[in-house]
């Protein structure tokens, strides 16, 4: 056996080694002697790191040796196979490599190296490599070693991990194989030494084969892929490396084969895939990007190229190299971008202003995440680009729609009131300071802060009757204009409808200063109006109400304004008129809501009434919203838009809202328990119960305690609600919703942000707000916005219902335009759960 194998010898150097090296990269660390050492070199070939046997080795100091190249000490005839070799383990292919290779000493001599070199990409360097080498020049020549050397040979061989085989060059016979070659191509030793290697080689590929065979050179060959055939039929892809040597008194060579079947087809499935991105990339309908941290784009898509005007991908890369400056109008943007990335894995929906190639802007919106390194570093963020221009001057054109009247492009009446009530909260702040620094009952009149003028048009139905309509529009237009230029810091004026207006004053002064500020505007109106060049003279009634003196919500505020209105039309008209600025029995009732509330609960003084939702398409009751009511012991009925502030203000309302919800609940269970159809069971809920951590815990115990299925309870929540914290809400309402309740936006349209997150919210029904229901269908404006809302809910897969429905033109006009449900006093003013029990009851008959 052993003259068998001593003619792999000159072949087995390389395969020798490696178990060789076993031992020695265990030892290398510790042993420094002369043949023995390690040395480091940069993926440039650049020496560093050098041990003190590999300084004696060379005849080189450290520092002379650690300013060469690996190719400085290297053979010029060991380069090629060891740069291929380092090509390898730099591509993944292979962990580690070993190499016979000669050293070029200092003094010119020759030295033969046995070296393993592994890619080190650990740590916190940067990736390098670590070079083990020995001595080998006296090992290799020594009589005593070559016996080891044969011994070693056939042992490396036979036990090889890959398919070997000796071959005659001139019979293609194989002359020997190694076990795993038996293993791997399921033909046994005698089979395979009866064999040739054609047998092994699929018939169109045996001209090849020929043909490479008559090209066979000396020495060791460059691996090449062939198809090879095992046993069972099976073809497979292998990688052979071959080496020429005398075998048996034949020419021959030394085959090695890896397997790289399952290789060959993970890149292939990895070319495909590369095919389809490429493909969605270059034809992708949104701008797809990659971009440095310091605002330099990577990489770009066409669709890219195209949003921000520019000719091609390459364009926009070469030109625009400081994102932060050149792209976006407001630079503060991109940091704030960054923030956001730093502190989550990923942004959505980021919206910016933009500058195309042209200078012209445009909106787009971004969803982007980082991508990080092992060390947790940004590498750099990626994500696409959409153009929302569009839909953003859509937006704006429903929005300003919604909140503006179209003949005068004044604010409309449901902007006026949000805005109204917004500038409330502030002054009710400054009235709570002021009762707290001054004794009640040394009070007798309290200063106004906030001031509410209600304007009406004398005379102007008779400018309709004589001079068309078309005249009246087009002097409403004009008095707009006249009444803009009147406004004063921080006054909102809004057009009411008709030939009315409104305007609110904040932060007021004084009683004085508001009349003033009245008289102005009378004032104003003794100029002509021009129309069709007619001179026209009109005049406007003005009523003023205080607050808190005269009313301490917007409701009452401009029910009273509206009152002095016409108190000033009966002292003939073109007047002012103050509705009362003296403390009164508003105020008291207010102190005494506030008083009282604390108690209310405990003396069991609120109550639960129902209103039904009518189904517009079966005209049955299909759902109840709870109402909260308080019979006080002294004032009565108090309206609930005095004591749920109150309520709110004095942290109550989280206990209350559970109170209403679990009575709700229970009365809803035992209609069930009648025999009453099932029907779900509305209830409000305010943005102070959403900041309770475990809202849906509490939800969920009330269901398991009263014992109603999760599918019978509808939340109300209003949009100023997710305005306050959208993401935690947001979230909040898919755990409900997941649950089995289901969610619905009560007062739709009178917030900002009912067009921008309608489709984030896990919404199923609409309630247009009553604002937009009274005056529909005489009044264009609200009818139009009505039929809109139905629209857009439908086409979002919503349900849409209509509060405040009194009349019944407004229920065909809602029924004609296919809304969904309705409420309101028509059908049933909110009653108690005994007359409502009532209403379901008559419903079976």
């Amino acid at each position: 056996m052993s003259e068998r194998y001593q003619h792999l010898n000159p072949i087995y150097q390389e395969i020798l080694k490696q178990e060789r090296l076993k031992n020695l990269m265990r030892i290398a660390k510790c042993i420094e002697n002369s043949t023995v050492g390690i040395f480091e070199t940069t993926l440039d070939d650049q020496i560093r790191g050098v041990s003190v046997s590999f300084c004696d080795l060379l005849g080189y100091s450290a520092e002379q040796v650690c300013q060469l190249k690996y190719q400085q000490i290297c053979h010029p005839d060991d380069l090629s196979a060891y740069y291929f070799l380092k090509e390898r383990l730099l591509s993944g292919e292979i962990d580690h490599c070993y190499i016979n290779v000669r050293y070029i000493r200092e003094d010119g001599q020759i030295v033969q190296v046995l070296q393993s070199t592994d890619l080190d990409v650990g740590g916190s360097n940067e990736p390098h490599f670590v070079n083990r080498f020995e001595d080998i020049t006296d090992w290799e020549q020594t009589a005593k070693n070559k016996q080891d050397f044969e011994n070693r040979t056939r042992y490396l061989f036979e036990n090889n991990p890959n398919p070997m085989w000796i071959y005659d060059l001139a019979t293609l016979k194989f002359l020997a194989v190694n076990q795993a070659a038996i293993t791997h191509y399921g033909y046994s030793e005698e089979e395979f030494l009866s064999m040739t290697l054609q047998d092994i080689r699929p018939a169109e590929d045996i001209p090849m084969l020929l043909e490479a065979l008559s090209k066979v050179s000396l020495g060791f060959s460059v691996p090449e892929v062939w198809r090879h055939c095992k046993k069972d039929g099976t073809q497979i892809f292998v990688e052979v490396s071959a080496h020429t040597l005398d075998y048996q008194n034949h020419k021959c060579e030394l085959i090695l084969i890896n397997d790289i079947t399952q290789k060959m087809q993970a890149e292939e499935a990895l070319k495909r895939a590369e095919a389809k991105y490429r493909s969605i990339f270059e034809n992708a309908i949104e701008g797809i990007f990659q971009t440095t941290v310091d605002g330099k784009f990577l990489m770009s898509n066409p669709m890219l190229a195209k949003i921000y005007g520019y000719d091609s991908p390459e364009d926009l890369i070469s030109t625009l190299t400081n994102i932060q400056q050149q792209l976006y109008t407001d630079p503060q943007r991109r940091s704030e971008l960054i923030k956001l990335l730093e502190e989550q894995e990923e942004v959505k929906f980021f919206e910016s202003e933009v500058y195309r190639k042209d200078g012209s802007i445009i909106w787009t919106s971004e969803n982007v995440h980082a991508v990080y390194d092992i060390a947790g570093h940004i590498l750099y963020f990626e994500g696409t680009v959409e153009d929302i221009t569009a839909s953003k001057r859509a937006k704006a054109e429903i929005e300003h729609l919604a909140f503006h009247d179209s003949l005068t492009n004044l604010p409309n009446r449901v902007l006026f009131r949000d805005r109204l009530s917004t500038a409330l909260v502030k002054a009710s702040e400054q009235l709570q300071i002021y009762l707290e620094h001054n004794n009640l009952a040394e009070i007798k009149v309290i200063p106004p802060l906030l001031a509410v003028l209600f304007l009406d048009l004398d005379r102007f139905k008779l400018v309709n009757d004589t001079m068309g309509h078309a005249a009246g529009d087009r002097l409403l237009i004009e008095v707009a204009k006249r009444l803009s230029e009147c406004m004063i810091e921080n006054t909102f004026l809004a057009r009411m409808g008709g030939d009315e207006f409104m305007i609110f004053v904040p932060e007021l002064q004084s009683v004085e200063s508001i009349q003033q500020f009245a008289q102005l505007i009378l004032q104003s109106f003794e100029s002509p109006f021009f129309v069709e060049e007619m001179a026209l003279y009109i005049g406007t009634s003005i009523g003023i109400s205080l607050y808190p003196n005269d009313g301490m919500d917007e409701e009452t505020l401009m029910k009273n304004a509206d009152t002095a209105m016409f108190r000033a039309k009966e002292r003939g008209r073109n007047h002012y008129q103050l509705y009362n600025h003296a403390i009164g029995a508003k105020v008291k009732e207010y102190v005494a809501i506030e008083n009282g509330i604390r108690q209310a609960l405990d003396r069991s003084e609120f109550q639960v009434f129902y209103q039904p939702q009518i189904n517009l398409v079966t005209g049955e009751i299909d759902c109840m919203e709870a109402l909260a009511r308080w019979l006080h012991p002294e004032l009565g009925w108090v309206p609930p838009n005095q004591f749920i502030p109150a309520a709110e203000e004095h942290g109550l309302i989280v206990r209350l809202g559970e109170w209403v919800l679990r009575t709700a609940c229970n009365q809803n269970r035992l209609w069930q328990i009648e025999g009453l159809p099932p029907i779900r069971m509305a209830v409000n809920f305010s943005a102070k119960q959403f900041q309770v951590v475990d809202l849906c815990d509490r939800i969920m115990q009330i269901l398991v305690e009263t014992d109603l299925d999760p599918q019978y309870l509808e939340l109300e929540i209003t949009e100023s609600l997710v305005m306050q914290d959208q993401n935690t809400t947001i979230a909040m309402l898919k755990q409900l919703q997941a649950r089995g309740m289901s969610v619905s936006i009560d007062d739709f349209g009178t917030g900002y942000s009912s067009l921008s997150y309608l489709r984030l919210l896990p919404v199923s029904k609409v309630k247009i707000d009553a604002s937009f229901i009274r005056e529909t269908p005489q009044n264009k404006d609200d009818a139009a916005i009505t039929s809109a809302i139905i629209a857009m809910a439908h086409n979002l897969n919503l349900r849409a219902i209509a509060e405040g429905v009194e009349r019944k033109e407004q229920l065909e006009f809602l029924r004609s335009h296919n809304c969904d449900a309705v409420q309101g006093y028509l059908f049933s003013r909110p009653v108690p759960a005994h007359e409502a029990t009532l209403l379901l009851q008559a419903q079976l008959k």
